[in-house]
């Protein structure tokens, strides 16, 4: 574990939450999909927890995430 942190900067389990948030990114930014339909395809079943941690993680909420200008 302390390898794994030393190397990624990240526990494992906060290491694939940032991966799991970096693809809700790009679903949010290259689909049209529905929250709901984006945190099923990342694998957290609950869309009320979803958006609890997306906001954590990234900072914005999934729905303001998705209406701010990319680019």
């Amino acid at each position: 574990l302390a390898l794994f942190r030393k190397r990624t900067g990240y526990s494992p389990i906060n290491y694939i939450i940032q991966i799991k948030m970096q693809t809700a990114c790009r679903f949010l930014d290259f689909t049209d999909m529905k929250i709901n339909q984006i945190c099923h395809k990342v694998g957290i079943p609950d869309p009320y927890y979803f958006s609890k941690l997306f906001s954590k993680t990234i900072g914005l909420s999934p729905s303001k995430y998705k209406k701010m200008k990319k680019g």
